[in-house]
């Protein structure tokens, strides 16, 4: 299945899928709520020290890093 990275660690510009989400359910669900399930396409296009700019099924927003931790990618 290759490696898997935290989002958190995906450098800016890039665009990798989702493979797994971690976390308390209600962290999931709510993750899912804004797109992030397995096999979506996520793109880093911003990193700040508190978060992430990130495009996901054509939305862009932010996620602060106990967020983008739980979320892993290949």
């Amino acid at each position: 299945m290759g490696a898997q990275l935290p989002l958190t660690m995906v450098e800016e510009g890039t665009t990798v899928e989702v493979s797994r989400i971690g976390g308390a359910a209600e962290l999931r669900q709510h993750l899912a709520e804004l797109g992030f399930v397995v096999g979506a396409e996520v793109k880093v296009v911003s990193r700040a020290s508190s978060g992430l700019i990130v495009s996901v099924k054509g939305a862009t927003f932010a996620i602060d890093t106990s967020m983008a931790r739980r979320i892993a990618t290949r």
